[in-house]
């Protein structure tokens, strides 16, 4: 383990092996972990309806046979709505896991509902990860972070990780938030919170989480006293179809370069974690910038090179998937138009054969519809239509800030 550079730009502290940082949705794997151990105490089932084990909040009725339980939403399976969550600055009130879930109060994000059939579609959801907190919290009678805290960390001795959001000073040697030019964050305390936990709220440090990937390794080789039953690692690395996600982790590759991943992107801190299942190499990188993830392949080829892998286990993390929505019923053609973006220029939007395309320069890029006259560009990247507005435009979102704005003219 090492630490590179320092906590806060223009300051002296330096990065070391006891600094936190924000990981993002790696933070799903370690939620993921406090729910298999349940299910391994018998606590909890994988296959029962969730609403089973909910009374504050209950995933609203839905037109489809199939239940959403919880081995859907760890593989993302579930056919629940929204993707991610934005950050919240300093001083913001922050939700409860319910008003998250409803959309209601503080809450920066729609609510979670059910809109495709449970267990025939992968569709990545936190809104689905949320429901699996509030699974947890009213399992074990106590809020997300203490439930975390009893049922992962301690056993597994992770003594600088927690969910608790934002985290508190005390903690101490926690890196600060960076943005895309590497300029620190202009917060009072240096960094944002995020109260969607399970779902992208864990603060750690790499070794800390390193422990966390041993142990799933250890379980899924049959170790005695492991974290885990081996029959249910071995379920966690399994693909649930028609996902590559098995129970929390991402994953892919054969033989020696079998392994599970997972990446982390909130708004100044980007993550990614492996570890591969047949040789117990492993790798975990947090960065705090906004354009960390830029580090993050060349960073696994130097460990790579540093620690003797074979080739096989080279390979960088691969981007992140976005999810889409049908657009069946969805009339596309009030979108068409050039829209002129100050930062990107002219921007022509086009449908054709049922899908929205975006054209910039003479690239095409396909559009994908997240709903809400919401089209996805990549991941943390949208295009927000407003064609009932007048005049009707559209706005450039970057990790759910608008950046730029524009007002259509017909092409």
């Amino acid at each position: 383990a090492k630490g590179y550079g320092v906590l806060q730009a223009g300051a002296p502290e330096p990065v070391d092996t006891e600094t936190v940082f924000s990981v993002g949705s790696v933070s799903k794997v370690g939620a993921a972990a406090a729910t298999l151990r349940l299910v391994d105490a018998g606590r909890l089932d994988l296959d029962r309806d969730v609403n089973e084990y909910l009374t504050r909040w209950r995933v609203p009725e839905h037109e489809f046979e199939e239940d959403v339980t919880l081995r859907r939403i760890l593989s993302h399976t579930a056919g629940l709505t929204v993707h991610g969550f934005r950050d919240y600055q300093p001083g913001a009130e922050l939700p409860t896991t319910v008003q998250i879930l409803e959309g209601s109060g503080p809450s920066q994000s729609p609510p979670v509902f059910v809109d495709i059939p449970p267990g025939r579609q992968f569709r990545y959801s936190g809104g689905g990860v949320t429901v699996e907190q509030l699974v947890i919290e009213e399992t074990t009678g106590t809020d997300f972070p203490s439930a975390a805290r009893e049922l992962v960390f301690e056993p597994l001795g992770m003594t600088r990780s927690t969910y608790e959001n934002p985290i508190p000073a005390a903690w101490g040697n926690i890196a600060k938030a960076h943005d895309e030019q590497g300029d620190p964050r202009a917060l009072p305390r240096g960094y944002e919170a995020m109260p969607e936990a399970a779902a992208s709220g864990l603060w750690t440090t790499p070794s800390d989480y390193a422990k966390l990937v041993f142990a799933f390794i250890e379980s899924y080789r049959g170790a005695p006293d492991a974290f885990l039953s081996p029959g249910l690692a071995r379920s966690m690395m399994t693909e649930v179809e028609p996902s590559p996600f098995g129970l929390g982790p991402e994953l892919a590759g054969e033989g020696a370069a079998r392994r599970f991943s997972h990446g982390g992107s909130n708004d100044s801190y980007k993550a990614y974690m492996r570890g591969h299942l047949e040789t117990g190499d492993g790798v975990v990188i947090f960065t705090n910038g906004a354009r960390g993830s830029e580090l993050i392949g060349e960073a696994i080829r130097s460990v790579a090179e540093a620690e003797g892998w074979d080739e096989a286990l080279m390979i960088a993390p691969e981007p992140p998937p976005v999810p889409e929505v049908s657009t069946e019923g969805v009339d596309l053609s009030v979108y068409e138009g050039t829209y002129a973006f100050e930062g990107v220029g002219q921007v022509l939007i086009l449908a054709r054969d049922g899908q929205l395309y975006g054209s910039v320069g003479g690239n095409e890029v396909r559009l994908r519809y997240q709903g809400d006259h919401t089209f996805a560009i990549n991941v943390g990247q949208a295009l927000v239509f407003r064609p009932d507005a007048e005049p009707p435009g559209a706005e450039l979102r970057v990790g759910g800030s608008v950046v730029s704005s524009a007002v259509r003219a017909r092409p």
